[in-house]
């Protein structure tokens, strides 16, 4: 009997090392070694109208003989080895995209820019040393914190507003969704119509700035009234101003009333105007997909709660925020993950409006910039390992936080 019991323990632990190891290691040594060779030899075309039918095939095969293989195994233990064979190839693939990367990132990061020698932490130290490094930096706290925070909020009180409608709430929503339908490509080419400037005297097809220079009884952005070329070199116009290209509020009207009244003015004229033009794209984007999300989480709320803090004379805004807050925190929390994460990856905007030029960079651009425009391996890396730092404490927060909801 004790025999026949170690005999199915390694009857299982063998089966187990096929599904989990041997079978996807089998798996995807044959198709790279076969389609290595197959690209040498044939057209690229050629090789996909192989591929599909003969890979198909050839994972047919391999999963019918693990399942053949399984059978042989006791009764008991046959559900666990499918479940492991099935889950094998895709740890394996995990394995070979996510985490080697991942380490093969962080060994390059202490190499130089040819990847050829150790540098040790001089990379490191140019990441936090380095000026143009330094502000792209800054950008990025200040992206993590007021895109996340706005986009949540706005969204939240969206969400608020459109559940207390008796009519229209669907129409309302599907409005403040439809920026999420918009590519980022698409809504940064249209923020930057929007932001568009042009040096005078050309017409300022820019909205704000068309707006800008409109304003006054002698300024017409010019328009031909009367078979006459308006134009706004009146004195009394308002310049116009290139938002994108400001750096800070210092070039604005409004500074001079900020100087001079302290800290607090000292801190608003050093502001990044850029940096905020470019992170409304994100919460214009964004605010939709947490209204809704938040929508769903505040329509979930038992209304006896909310109709017994009504009954205690509770205002809207105490029923707001002493039972919707609390009540959907999970909910909130978990958007302001994804947010947390998207922003950690915005690419698209800061590409296509100034290429992060100006000093409006993030961490993602710069990355590529570092590998594909300076050729500096190492410090693209460096770069890498900072996003990745940033990600692990939300990936960290997350797991701890579906353990503890487990546990309940």
């Amino acid at each position: 009997m004790k025999n026949n019991t170690q005999q199915e323990k390694l009857l299982r632990f063998g089966i187990s090392s096929l599904a989990l190891g041997i079978f996807p290691l089998i798996w995807f040594l044959s198709q790279a070694i076969l389609f290595r060779e197959l690209t040498e030899q044939l057209t690229r075309n050629i090789v996909v109208l192989i591929a599909i039918p003969f890979g198909s095939i050839f994972i047919f095969l391999l999963f019918y003989g693990m399942n053949k293989l399984i059978d042989f195994a006791p009764k008991d233990a046959r559900e666990s080895l499918e479940a492991r064979m099935f889950v094998g190839p895709g740890i394996f693939m995990i394995l070979l995209f996510l985490f080697y990367p991942a380490v093969r990132t962080f060994y390059l990061s202490f190499k130089d820019r040819f990847s050829q020698e150790f540098v040790g932490l001089e990379n490191y130290r140019w990441a936090f040393t380095d000026t143009e490094m330094v502000v792209t930096i800054r950008n990025q706290v200040l992206w993590l914190i007021f895109v996340v925070f706005f986009t949540v909020f706005i969204g939240l009180v969206f969400a608020w507003l459109t559940d207390r409608l008796n009519k229209g709430e669907s129409f309302f929503k599907s409005i403040i969704f439809m920026p999420m339908a918009i590519s980022a490509v698409g809504a940064t080419a249209i923020f930057k119509f929007i932001y568009e400037y042009r040096p005078t005297p050309l017409t300022q097809i820019g909205i704000i700035n068309g707006i800008r220079v409109s304003k006054g009884e002698a300024c017409y952005n010019n328009r031909i009234i009367e078979g006459e070329l308006k134009g706004y070199d009146d004195p009394s116009c308002l310049e116009a101003v290139g938002w994108l290209q400001q750096r800070d509020l210092s070039a604005l009207p409004i500074a001079n009333q900020l100087q001079g009244t302290g800290l607090f003015g000292d801190i608003l004229v050093n502001l990044p105007v850029s940096t905020f033009l470019l992170m409304a794209i994100m919460i214009w984007m964004y605010t939709g997909f947490a209204a809704v999300v938040l929508s769903a989480a505040i329509k979930a709320i038992p209304t006896e709660i909310m109709e017994a803090g009504q009954i205690d004379g509770a205002s809207e805004l105490k029923v707001f925020r002493s039972i919707i807050i609390p009540y959907i925190k999970s909910t909130i929390v978990v958007v302001s993950t994804y947010m947390v994460v998207t922003v950690l990856k915005a690419f698209d905007i800061i590409y296509v409006s100034t290429r992060g030029d100006l000093e409006t960079n993030l961490l993602a651009v710069k990355m590529l910039d570092e590998f594909s425009k300076y050729r500096n391996f190492g410090r693209s890396s460096v770069v890498a390992v900072l996003i990745f730092v940033c990600v692990l404490p939300v990936i960290i927060g997350s797991a701890l936080r579906e353990r503890d909801n487990a546990n309940e």
